[in-house]
Order: structure tokens, then sequence, then C-alpha cells
């Protein structure tokens, strides 16, 4: 009697496991699944990231021809559609909202694509970094870094600026407003290496933009900033 009693508990048992075991793997190759669509290309991701890439930068270089830099206006991103950032651009593409190299940082911790794309355009804070020579005798004296920012050539500044413009632009869409690119730049400010002149610069020129509007801030970059007047 008891012996059955054991049997039938074990039974119990092994099949309530069994069902575990079942549903956890049912889980996990939703997950695979979830994980490897994510990371196909399509047609759908081929053609919004195309969309998006493009749209950006013939808007930065509209801004840019308006200041007078027509060099940088062409050849702004280009960089992007080179394999190493295309193809990654492709396959973590989502609704052109946000960057696909966020979805490339959740998946692999790091981007390909934007080491890739900050080492070859000079309109990025972060391709003005350097080891400071000094770094070993100040990494016990609390010093956060042992990088330092490097001072940007205005003539980068202000495609950066058009550069900031112009995503915003891109990603707020119809719900842009002269105010956003302040915005966004206040919410990550502090947590940048940036050089403070840069972004003593780079703020004030946004905050033209938020107080006085676009062709207030375009005539003042063109006729003034570029020209190497104080700010």
């Amino acid at each position: 009697m008891l012996q059955e009693q054991f049997d039938t508990e074990r039974k119990t048992v092994f099949a309530a496991d069994a069902e575990t075991c079942f549903e956890l793997s049912g889980r996990k190759e939703n997950q695979m699944e979830y994980h490897h669509s994510r990371k196909r290309i399509t047609w759908r991701k081929v053609k919004g990231h195309l969309k998006t890439i493009t749209e950006h930068k013939l808007l930065v270089l509209r801004h840019c021809f308006r200041i007078g830099l027509y060099w940088q206006g062409l050849t702004h991103d280009l960089s992007k559609y080179t394999p190493t950032e295309l193809l990654e651009g492709f396959r973590y593409y989502e609704d052109g909202k946000s960057s696909p190299n966020n979805g490339e940082r959740q998946d692999k911790g790091y981007s390909d694509a934007w080491m890739h794309h900050k080492g070859r355009n000079r309109h990025h804070y972060e391709y003005w970094q350097d080891y400071r020579l000094q770094a070993d005798q100040e990494k016990n004296l609390g010093v956060p870094y042992p990088l330092q920012a490097v001072q940007m050539p205005r003539k980068y500044v202000a495609e950066m600026l058009m550069d900031r413009i112009a995503a915003s632009k891109n990603y707020n869409k119809e719900n842009y407003t002269q105010h956003d690119s302040l915005a966004y730049f206040e919410k990550g400010r502090g947590r940048a290496l940036m050089h403070p002149q840069t972004e003593k610069e780079l703020r004030g020129m946004l905050r033209i933009l938020d107080e006085r509007g676009e062709e207030e801030l375009m005539r003042f970059v063109r006729d003034y900033y570029l020209k190497g007047y104080p700010i």
C-alpha cells in the first residue's frame, strides 16, 4: 500500500518536472527565435534603414550648405554606407526612431558600427579624445579618466551642431520643435567627455536655436562663429 502510494507520488513529481522542463524549453526556444529574428536582415529593414540614414544625410547637407560648409555637407556620414556600418544598421534596424547601434549594444555589449563610425567622422566629439601622458601618475589621485578631451576645430563643432539638429528633426518628426536639441544636450550634459571650450561653444549655439530660432542660429554660425570671432 505504502509502496503504491510512493510510486504514484513519484510519477506525479516526475510528470510535473517533465512539464516544467518542456515549458522552460519552450520559453528558451521562443527567446532564441526572437533573438535570431531580431538579428535577421529583411527587406523591410534594408529599406527602412537606407531611408533613415539617407534622409538624415540630405538634411545635414542642406543645413551645412546654409552655413557655407559645402564639402563637409557632401561627405557627412559617408562611412554609414560602408559594409561595417551598413550591415549592422540593417540587422538592428527597428522603427527609424532609435539608433540601430543601441540594438547592437544590447545584443553584444558594444557596437562595432559605432566604433567604426566615430573613428572616421570628425564631427563627433568622441573622435577628439586621446590618452593623457600623465595618466599613470594620476591614477591614484582620483582622476576619473585616463583619457582627455581635445578641443574641436570650429568647422567640426558647426557640423556637429547641424548633425544634432537634423537628428532631432528625424527622430521627433512632426513633433519636432526648436527646443529639442538643447533639451537632448542638457539631458546628457556632465556624462560626456567633451572639451570644456567645445561644450561651451556647442551649448551657446543650441541656446540661440532654443531662444531665437533656426534662421538666427544659421546666420550666427555662418557670419560670426565660422569667421573665428570669440564666443
